[in-house]
């Protein structure tokens, strides 16, 4: 028994060893909760016990054990689960489509967006199949360590270049250090997430899906029967959220391309790169209005107090408020799909939208902007596009985040927030009853339940809430929740305040008010005519309505980076492709890594957009070759090559007419 305790001591001192060297904010963690139960600040809720000839953990409280068993049959057991299977304990990365070619003639705008990708997908899947194996498994995650003892063997077993090792509770990954040398893993990369928030966990994830992206497309994966499911629906979260995925690479492309022609026509473009100050206009209380289930909840205090609000309005929100006679005074829209546009339809727009100031994206549809004046049309650029000089925009998930993140940049003092809710009502709603998602309607009995796909709008799981203690939000509101508890800390001024009048997710650097406790009474009505004179002359002032010279001379250097990029791509094509499968694979990353530089500000979109199709393709080559069924090797590398790039080629030849045909027409 001594023995075995002395071995577990040196396995212990090794591992802090180890982490302090290699993974300090681990080593860190564990630091403090050592002082902390030290000094009695932290009182310890397990015990490991060595019992039988192996080592269980009980739970003091309970006097349970974490195994009830023998630990070493159980860790054999769990190992034994791990296998090469395409079908069997993996994440996939990102969804393929089949037969495109019978169904790109209905294709949405976003669904436009993979154009180049559908003949890959289509070639993987009429040669792969779920019943498939990989021939080695490159990276793995490991959701649960108990005392793991379970992830040498596995590590033995599969040998994987990356693992991410999650574990939430702080103290049993502590006793896990007594009887797992994890510092015996030292030639894979590790990625630790040991008692993580939300937001720390979806982090570290990011980063262990940009490591090697490549081989993301199947992740391998063990759950340790007792830790939470949670993180399940995290790393799901994660996956469907990856931007190249959820806003496709040639619908970046549109982006950049659109923003072109909006440069070209005289449109006045707004820049929210600096803080503004000092306007009249922006010390009047502004009320933002999304169509969040909270709208349909204070909708008789809207119109009652809406006359004493400047009132911003998301375009979803414009019949509504048409049929409640609520003229909004600002517009905010960011959506380039024309789906969009459905907002916009069944009421007299122009007519309603005579005085209103449009402040929009400048992916933009022309189709929304010709229902405002050009006069009172402000477009932002997207954030990376630098076709203006010093032009920039902090730009959020969806148009409630940024409309959020514009106010407070263009300096309204008092801010109110109603249907921003970022999650669903108790009655499973997701959006009012006006929005065109309303039909979609969560059971809320069914909410804990993981299911079996990786969607945007999938898993729900709990955050903190406005009103409640907990609400129940989804991948994507979850992004935007993110990105404002980012941002609005960072650019929020003290005397700036804004108020989160909703039913929903809780928003840092906001105040939770309900409406009818908002002293209205003493507000006066605002008379909207100044404002409206007032505000465009304070939004014209931060704005131009053509590029300057120095802008137009940065486009040139575009267009030359453009040519240089085809001269790439045309020197990859005259170059014999290897008939071998490792250095065909090598030779694609090497080629990758030409597009994926550190840009400049003329480099930054091409370079974006492959990145955004790189990160789709590829992962999708590397499985494809990971597969031990596959046969003809050298047919598929022909086959396989000349897909990619086509669509690398089109890529360039796109972007490189639409830059050629602005300089050779800009006005």
């Amino acid at each position: 028994m001594q023995d075995i305790e002395q071995q577990a001591g040196q396995t212990y001192l090794k591992n802090l060893e180890f982490l302090e060297k290699n993974h300090y904010d681990i080593w860190y963690k564990l630091h403090l909760l050592e002082l902390a139960t030290e000094d009695g600040r932290y009182k310890e809720k397990y015990a490991l016990d060595y019992i039988d000839n192996y080592f269980d953990v009980m739970e003091l409280a309970s006097k349970n054990y974490l195994y009830a068993s023998n630990s070493v049959e159980v860790s054999k057991k769990l190992v034994q689960q791990v296998n090469l299977k395409k079908s069997s304990f993996v994440f996939d990365g990102f969804p393929l489509y089949y037969q495109y070619e019978k169904e790109k003639e209905n294709f949405t705008d976003k669904n436009k967006g993979l154009e180049d990708i559908y003949p890959l997908m289509t070639y993987y899947l009429d040669h792969i199949t779920p019943q498939d194996h990989m021939i080695e498994i490159e990276k793995f995650i490991i959701i649960g360590v108990g005392l793991g003892m379970h992830i040498i063997d596995i590590n033995t077993k599969i040998n994987a270049e990356e693992y991410f090792i999650i574990e939430d509770d702080l103290e049993l990954f502590k006793l896990s250090l007594f009887t797992t040398p994890y510092y015996k893993l030292n030639k894979a990369t590790l990625f630790f997430s040991i008692g993580d928030d939300k937001e720390a966990f979806t982090k570290k994830f990011k980063t262990f899906l940009e490591n090697s992206f490549f081989r993301n497309k199947y992740l391998k994966y063990l759950h340790f029967p007792a830790h939470p499911t949670e993180k399940i629906k995290f790393i799901k979260n994660a996956l469907s959220s990856q931007s190249f995925a959820s806003f496709p690479y040639k619908t970046n492309l549109d982006k950049y391309i659109r923003t072109l022609n909006y440069l070209n026509s005289g449109y006045k473009i707004l820049n929210l790169a600096t803080y503004f100050h000092n306007s009249t206009a922006t010390q009047k209380p502004l009320l933002i209005i999304a169509s969040g289930p909270s709208l349909d909840n204070n909708l008789e205090w809207l119109q009652q107090n809406h006359t004493k609000f400047i009132i911003l309005a998301l375009s979803a929100t414009l019949k509504v408020l048409y049929e409640h006679k609520i003229t909004p005074d600002i517009v905010t829209h960011l959506d380039g799909f024309t789906t969009s546009i459905e907002h916009l339809k069944g009421f007299e727009q122009k007519e309603f939208l005579s005085n209103s100031i449009a402040i929009m994206g400048a992916f933009t549809p022309p189709e929304v902007l010709q229902y405002f004046k050009q006069e009172n049309i402000y477009l932002v650029e997207d954030h990376g596009t630098y076709y203006n000089d010093g032009f920039d925009a902090d730009t959020g998930p969806c148009i409630g985040s940024t409309s959020i993140m514009w106010s407070v940049q263009i300096g309204f003092q008092d801010i109110y927030l109603l249907g921003i809710d970022f999650a669903i009502s108790e009655s499973g709603s997701s959006h009012s009853s006006t929005h065109q998602l309303t039909k979609t309607k969560y059971n809320i009995e069914d909410i804990d339940t993981i299911s079996s796909n990786i969607s945007f709008r999938g898993d729900f799981f709990a955050v903190q809430g406005n009103f409640r203690e907990k609400v129940q939000t989804n991948p994507l509101f979850y992004s935007s929740i993110l990105a404002l508890n980012k941002t609005l800390p960072i650019i929020k001024q003290d005397y700036q305040h804004i108020y989160n009048l909703n039913d929903g997710a809780y928003l840092k650097e906001t105040h939770a008010l309900v409406s009818k406790d908002i002293s209205t009474k003493e507000m006066k009505q605002l008379e909207k005519t100044t404002f409206h004179k007032e505000f465009k002359s304070f939004l014209a002032s931060h704005s131009k309505e053509k590029l300057s010279q120095e802008d137009v001379n940065s486009l040139k250097i575009r267009l030359n980076y453009t040519l240089s990029v085809k001269e790439i791509l045309n020197k990859y094509k005259t170059t014999p492709l290897s008939n071998q499968k490792e250095q065909y694979l090598y030779n694609l990353l090497s080629l990758s890594l030409e597009m994926f530089k550190d840009p400049t500000r003329e480099q930054a979109n091409l370079v974006n957009v492959y990145d955004y199709y790189l990160n789709y393709t590829m992962p999708i080559i590397f499985d494809f070759f990971n597969t031990k069924e596959l046969q003809n090797i050298k047919k598929h590398i022909k086959k396989i090559d000349k897909i990619l790039i086509n669509g690398m080629t089109n890529i360039e030849k796109i972007y490189e007419e639409a830059i050629q045909n602005f300089l050779d027409t800009k006005i």
